[in-house]
């Protein structure tokens, strides 16, 4: 929310605020995973590496990460 909020705000100062709906993620800095004292032992080096390499995976557009509130069909289970 952070990011949503502090974009929101400097843009109705420049002017550029417009209204409508807008979809953050990794690439804009919005959402991440935590990764802090409660649960840094659960994480080995080697996780936390492949979990990198999904961020920037994702960051790139290689990984589509599908919204599935767009889309009201459930997929296959």
């Amino acid at each position: 929310m952070d990011v949503a909020v502090y974009n929101t705000f400097k843009e109705a100062k420049d002017g550029s605020w417009k209204s409508g709906v807008k979809v953050l993620g990794l690439k804009e800095q919005a959402v991440d995973w935590a990764l802090d004292k409660n649960n840094r032992p659960q994480i080995t080096p080697d996780m936390e590496k492949k979990i990198a390499a999904a961020k920037a995976e994702i960051i790139s557009g290689k990984i589509k990460v599908v919204d599935y509130r767009a889309n009201n069909s459930c997929p296959a289970q």
